[in-house]
């Protein structure tokens, strides 16, 4: 039985707030101009399928579209990202250990539209990004994403990897969310994650676990994926696990980044 699998059988999906779903994000590229774009439309099917199209504009501007309904633009601005932001949110991230250096390398970038109808789920909305970016990153050669929602940046290799095969049953979590360790102790680990809202739902924090950073890792990305495909089903005192037997406490409480906001906090220890 699969992490939280025996909680996901007892609580229905509830409705999520649609308002900070993810309709943008940033492709880094390397070089700082691109002058033949002729291959955009055989990129453009390779990741969305047959029946998908891409109109080249002025400027590098790519319209793609399904038939006559638009899915989103691929716009290429000759600049990197400015103020840094880009490297800053690289920096830390624990999938991109040179990140700050690498993505100090790129000069241009690609803002990723989704311009597909609006009567779409956070989490519809999130793959149709995802994969405008998996276009953008074939079209433009691209080196890595900033998803802005989340504060992270990751390579080129990370995402297109996390992305194989993205679908609402198979979700690309850690290219959505920044997963942050912090150290309290030498023997107690945390982690807070910050993207949580773009789906309508709370951060999740832990502030004291024994756990290996990696199982860790993989406790807190399971229960944002849980989290993401069925709403805010957990409640205040509400238990999950692995198994039948394993009853780990959520509560919600003040995160212990911004007080005046309240998270998932998952208790390992009273």
């Amino acid at each position: 039985m699969g992490l939280f699998d025996f909680f996901r059988k007892r609580k229905p999906a509830l409705k999520t707030d649609v308002s900070q779903a993810t309709q943008h994000c940033f492709v880094l590229c390397k070089a700082a101009e691109f002058k033949d774009l002729s291959h955009a439309g055989e990129c453009i099917a390779q990741v969305f399928g047959p029946g998908y199209s891409a109109d080249i504009g002025e400027g590098n501007l790519i319209t793609v579209s399904c038939g006559k309904e638009g899915v989103g633009f691929l716009g290429h601005m000759p600049m990197p990202i400015p103020e840094q932001e880009a490297e800053e949110n690289a920096d830390r991230n624990i999938l991109w250990p040179n990140g700050r250096s690498e993505a100090a390398e790129h000069r241009s970038h690609v803002v990723v539209i989704n311009a597909a109808s609006g009567d779409q789920t956070p989490v519809q909305s999130a793959i149709t990004v995802s994969r405008l970016a998996l276009a953008a990153l074939k079209v433009f050669d691209g080196m890595g994403v900033y998803w802005g929602n989340a504060s992270v940046c990751n390579s080129r290799q990370v995402f297109e990897t996390f992305c194989e095969n993205i679908s609402e049953k198979h979700l690309p979590v850690p290219m959505w969310l920044r997963f942050q360790f912090i150290r309290l102790s030498a023997d107690n680990l945390g982690m807070y994650t910050l993207g949580m809202s773009q789906f309508g739902l709370m951060e999740i924090e832990t502030d004291h676990s024994k756990m290996e950073p990696q199982d860790l890792l993989d406790f807190v990305s399971n229960l944002a994926h849980y989290l993401i495909q069925s709403g805010p089903v957990i409640s205040d005192g509400n238990t999950v696990g692995g198994s039948e037997n394993e009853r780990i406490l959520v509560r919600h409480r003040p995160s212990m980044v911004d007080p005046n906001r309240q998270v998932y906090k998952v208790v390992f220890e009273e």
